[in-house]
């Protein structure tokens, strides 16, 4: 659609426009007329949410936008809740009950008489309570739940109506925020006043407190989680800790890894004692042998000798006592004890042996004292030797079960550590949620408790103004706008061919002509329709005219020039058109013979046409005709005798016709309806009938609208005042006439 077009809609149906505006508009001034006055209260409340000083911006915590608009969120979802303007509404109820009659600052006069008219003494009397509001209240909200159902309780916390609703209080009931600032500015407007102070005073009070019992509620709920739950971990740490403490009193433990190190050393220093002790006793063995093959000879005098015998076992008793209080003990008193009693045995059986062999020789006449010195010297370190070695062997064992001892009590150990580890660190993250959680709630007690109300609700002197004029005006634009909606839908969806264009489109016929409807209302008073439907059987003509010179310079024009009008459907209006152009062609001086079906009407003498018509009859002869000058002699007609034969078919959809006797027409005249849709069925009959022409019919569009006229024959004759002409060129960007001139 152009931008022409969619004003030629409005202009069209400009007068039913006009009409649903002023019907709609006159309709709202009618309801409008009488309301009340109306008061408003506007109260700013600063809740510091987003720059405000809190316990987190304190600690260092930034400032989180979105969380900062949630809460902004949660304020006034709060303030418009059910459960809060119930609330309002509630005491708001109990202040007026314990009134004694109206006041301009609590309430006006018919206020109160609606009131009193509602509240009876019975029933005041049942439910408020001198000097005590919260019991008021309460018998208050056991009358709405034990009566909910009731006429009074419905209209009077139920009915928008009513002050004390919440539907009432909400539905004139305004909040939002200030821009991106901390402030909130909440609006109440009623008909009464004092009512409507009174309302925004109670609903400052009523909903910080609901907003404190919310936050309060849920911090107190998770607080009270991370305590128990830190208590538990508490008691688990130290369970676990108990436990670790006695598995190290009972397996004595006091450093397990310094324990074990030590352990470690100990051995590996064993090891290497007892490995020298080893070198030691080989050595002694050896000497003991040599001496003792040397005193061969002598061995059986040294066997007799008790004395000897008894001191030599009693030196290596002594010497084991010496190695093994060097070993295990460092007690150096008794070593020292130990070591001079040695000192003075081996002293002793140096003396007996020296007077004993003072004088013996060996066999290789080496003296037997120096012999026997040397032979006691290697038996007395033979048998520290094996004494030292017998310890060493016993300390062995000893680390063995050591480790035998230690090694499963490491896993053990470590087992407990971690279970203590594990246990600490529930109970420290326990306790930082908790912490946190109790930072949280301190921080929302201390911003609820922080709202503060800049702007105090005030008592309206004044009335707002009355929006009834805006109302008014609104709804004529809504009358006007949602016709016209329609009726542009209505359009858009339109399926019809209705413009050549779209009738050449669909068809896919080349277009000989458009003839305009004819009925045509007062909305085309300004067209000039004599001119209109002249015009347009002038252009058809011409255009027959042009299809005649054509077909006359390709030199196969037969006489006479033969038209074919027929139509896809009924009611085209085909016998209309084709008596026009009989006429027009008629009124040229030509010959003409018009042939149709239908019974020719004429109203008066003076219309009788000036060209000849014959009313055939569509029987069997005529569906089975092959030549037209040879049917004609049936009405006594010579197709000789004239110029031009208009021809005039029945609905090819729907009716037979003569193959043959249709398949030389000079010129097929296919007349379509711009009122009606174009569909398949359409079409399938429009090829099948063209198969059987020798020439491709031309589209004549019957009963196109005015407007879709200068498509085809130009500018339309109108009569437009200056301002329609004005719009017009601006439409059309043409400024100048083709005088020149400016319109």
């Amino acid at each position: 659609m152009t931008l022409v077009q969619f004003f030629r809609l409005i202009n069209k149906n400009i007068n039913l426009l006009l009409l649903c505006s002023l019907a709609l508009a006159c309709t709202v001034f009618f309801f409008t007329y009488g309301l009340p006055e109306t008061y408003q209260v506007r109260t700013e409340i600063y809740t510091g949410l987003a720059s405000g000083t809190s316990v987190e911006s304190v600690t260092g915590g930034g400032v989180d936008w979105r969380s900062t608009n949630n809460q902004f969120d949660n304020l006034i979802n709060v303030v418009k809740s059910e459960q809060t303007l119930a609330e309002v509404g509630e005491k708001l109820f109990v202040k007026h009950l314990a009134l004694e009659g109206p006041g301009d600052e609590k309430i006006g006069e018919e206020a109160w008489e609606k009131f009193s008219s509602k509240v009876t003494q019975e029933l005041k009397d049942s439910i408020y309570v001198e000097g005590s509001e919260e019991q008021t209240l309460k018998n208050i909200q056991d009358l709405k739940a034990n009566h909910y159902g009731s006429f009074l309780i419905k209209q009077l916390f139920q009915s928008p109506a009513s002050p004390y609703s919440p539907a009432g209080i909400g539905a004139n009931l305004s909040i939002k925020r200030i821009g991106n600032s901390d402030l909130v500015d909440i609006s109440n407007s009623w008909t009464d006043p004092g009512i409507c102070q009174q309302t925004m005073i109670i609903l400052n009070d009523v909903f910080k407190q609901k907003l404190l019992e919310i936050r309060i509620g849920q911090s107190n709920d998770v607080v009270d989680y991370f305590q128990k739950k830190a208590e538990d971990a508490r008691r688990d740490l130290e369970a676990a800790e108990d436990s670790l403490k006695n598995f190290r009193i009972k397996h004595k433990i006091i450093n397990y890894e310094q324990q074990t190190q030590n352990i470690a050393s100990l051995q590996n220093n064993l090891e290497q004692e007892y490995q020298k002790e080893l070198r030691v006793q080989a050595a002694a063995k050896s000497s003991v042998k040599q001496m003792e093959r040397k005193l061969e000879h002598n061995q059986k005098m040294v066997e007799f000798s008790d004395e000897l015998l008894t001191k030599r076992k009693r030196l290596s008793d002594i010497n084991s006592k010496i190695a093994e209080l060097e070993v295990y003990y460092n007690d150096e008193g008794r070593l020292s004890k130990l070591r001079n009693e040695a000192e003075k045995l081996e002293a002793e059986l140096s003396n007996n042996l020296s007077k004993r062999y003072e004088f013996s020789r060996t066999k290789e006449g080496v003296s037997n004292k120096a012999i026997l010195q040397e032979w006691l010297d290697a038996t007395i370190a033979l048998d520290a030797s094996n004494a030292r070695l017998n310890v060493l062997s016993n300390r062995e064992s000893f680390f063995q079960n050591a480790y035998d001892e230690f090694s499963p009590l490491g896993s053990q150990l470590g087992r407990l550590v971690r279970t203590v580890d594990v246990a600490e660190k529930k109970y420290l993250a326990l306790n930082g949620s908790l912490n946190s959680a109790l930072t949280k709630q301190q921080s929302q007690s201390l911003s609820t408790g922080g709202l503060v109300v800049t702007v105090p609700p005030k008592f309206p002197l004044e009335p707002v103004k009355s929006k009834r004029l805006l109302l008014v005006l609104v709804s004529a634009v809504v009358g006007f706008l949602v016709p016209f909606a329609l009726m542009f839908i209505i359009e858009f969806l339109d399926n019809t061919i209705k413009t050549v264009e779209r009738g050449e489109e669909k068809t896919g016929l080349k277009l000989l002509g458009a003839y305009p409807s004819l009925n045509l209302d007062s909305q085309h008073r300004n067209v000039d329709l004599g001119w209109l439907r002249s015009k347009s059987m002038s252009h058809v003509l011409q255009n027959i005219r042009y299809e005649v010179h054509r077909v006359g310079s390709s030199g196969v024009l037969t006489n006479p020039f033969s038209l074919l009008v027929f139509s896809i459907r009924d009611g085209e209006g085909k016998s209309f058109l084709a008596h026009r152009m009989a006429s027009e062609v008629a009124d040229f001086n030509k010959k003409v013979l018009l042939l149709s079906s239908e019974e020719q009407v004429v109203e008066n003498e003076e219309d009788k046409p000036s060209y000849t018509f014959v009313q055939y009859q569509i029987d069997q002869e005529f569906l089975m005709a092959t030549d037209l000058e040879a049917h004609l002699k049936k009405y006594q007609v010579n197709l000789k005798d004239f110029e031009y034969v208009f021809m005039d078919f029945e609905a090819v959809l729907t009716e037979p016709y003569p193959i043959q006797l249709i398949e030389n027409f000079d010129m097929p005249v296919c007349v379509v309806s711009s009122k009606r849709a174009w569909n398949k069925a359409d079409m399938f009959a429009l090829n099948e009938f063209t198969s059987v022409l020798s020439v491709k019919p031309r589209l004549l569009l019957n009963g196109v609208e005015p407007d879709y006229m200068d498509s085809v024959l130009g500018e339309i004759k109108k009569t437009r005042s200056p301002i329609r002409k004005f719009i017009k060129a601006i439409l059309t960007l043409e400024f100048r006439t083709r005088r020149g001139k400016r319109l």
